[in-house]
């Protein structure tokens, strides 16, 4: 019968002390976001899906003022080396489309000739890390001390997050002080 007794309180022992040891921790849940390598890359000879006219072009005029005897003709014709420069003119854009926590993504558009040039894109990947934190909450210290009136102490305590509490029993070395008890407050910063 005593066997089963001691048996009993060895095992509500365990379970006791590892509840008790489980509530002297706090978990907190942190979440990083690591930026990765960025992946870039350019995509040429791109040809057109569908090509479709206008029914009413806007295209630069050039306005001419003609003066016949005294009467005034104003007139607007097409400027011919204004379409010239413009189909030569070379066009860079550069858009972002997103700038977030699945990353950044950007895209360089060149044009020339009328045409698409090339696409160029910049992706840069942002992982996100997932972690918990263990901090102990209940945390037990000992301590001693010594003063120069001939105090010597020992003791511990035990703090609670940052703020803890201190006890120590003084006992007189060589002196003619009695022996003393110190409770203190703690503070971690």
């Amino acid at each position: 019968m005593k066997k089963y007794v001691i048996i009993v309180i060895c095992i509500i022992s365990l379970a006791v002390g590892f509840f008790a040891g489980r509530e002297t921790v706090q978990y907190v849940g942190k979440t990083e976001y690591v930026k990765e390598a960025p992946v870039s890359g350019t995509v040429s000879g791109i040809e057109p899906v569908s090509e479709e006219k206008p029914v009413n072009p806007d295209l630069p005029t050039r306005r001419d003022t003609v003066y016949i005897d005294s009467v005034v003709y104003v007139s607007e014709t097409v400027d011919t080396a204004a379409i010239i420069a413009d189909y030569e003119l070379k066009r860079q854009y550069l858009v972002s489309l997103f700038d977030d926590r699945r990353g950044k993504l950007e895209i360089s558009l060149n044009t020339q000739y009328n045409k698409l040039s090339d696409i160029s894109y910049t992706f840069v990947p942002v992982r996100t890390v997932q972690y918990m934190e263990v901090r102990k909450m209940w945390q037990p210290f000992f301590a001693a001390s010594y003063s120069t009136v001939g105090l010597f102490g020992v003791g511990g305590g035990l703090f609670y997050n940052n703020i803890g509490i201190e006890y120590q029993r003084q006992f007189s070395i060589g002196s003619n002080l009695s022996n003393s008890h110190l409770l203190g407050l703690k503070w971690k910063f």
